[in-house]
C-alpha cells in the first residue's frame, strides 16, 4: 500500500499551515503503517484519536487565518472541513466496531483520508493561501 508523500507542490507558503500539513501527512502515514502491521487496537485507536484531534486543531488554525484575511470562500472551506471531520469520525467508529475487517478499513482509510488530504491541500488550501498572500493577509 502507498503512503502519502510530502512534496514541494503541497506548500502553501504559510509557515504554520505547511508545518501542520506535514505533521498531518506524517500522522496519516503512521496510522496506515500501524494498521498494515496489524498493531493492536489500542495503538491504532490512539493514532486515530490523535489524528482526529490534530485535524481539528489544524482546521481551526486555517479557519482563523482565513477569517482574519477576509477570505471570501471561508464558509465553503469550513464546510469541507466539517464534512471531513464527520467522515473521519465514522471511520474511527468503524475501526472500533469491526476488528475483523481491519484490512478493508485500512484500504478505506488510505483511499479516503490520504486522497482527501492531498487533494484538499493541493486545491482548496493552496487557493485560499494564494488569495491571502495576494491580499496581504499573510
Amino acid at each position: 500500500m502507498l503512503q502519502l508523500q510530502w512534496t514541494p507542490d503541497m506548500e502553501t507558503g504559510i509557515e504554520v499551515v505547511d508545518r501542520q500539513h506535514r505533521e498531518l501527512v506524517e500522522q496519516v502515514n503512521r496510522l496506515l503503517q500501524a494498521m498494515r502491521a496489524g498493531k493492536g487496537r489500542k495503538v491504532v485507536g490512539d493514532l486515530l484519536a490523535f489524528l482526529g484531534r490534530y485535524a481539528v486543531e489544524h482546521f481551526q488554525t486555517e479557519e482563523e487565518i482565513m477569517r482574519r484575511g477576509g477570505y471570501p470562500e471561508y464558509e465553503r472551506h469550513r464546510a469541507v472541513h466539517e464534512a471531513f471531520k464527520r467522515d473521519f469520525a465514522k471511520l474511527a467508529a468503524e475501526y472500533e466496531k469491526q476488528a475483523n475487517t481491519k484490512l478493508a478499513l485500512t484500504i478505506e482509510v488510505q483511499k479516503r483520508v490520504m486522497e482527501w488530504l492531498r487533494q484538499h491541500i493541493l486545491k482548496t488550501d493552496k487557493k485560499a493561501a494564494e488569495y491571502l498572500r495576494e491580499h496581504g493577509a499573510v
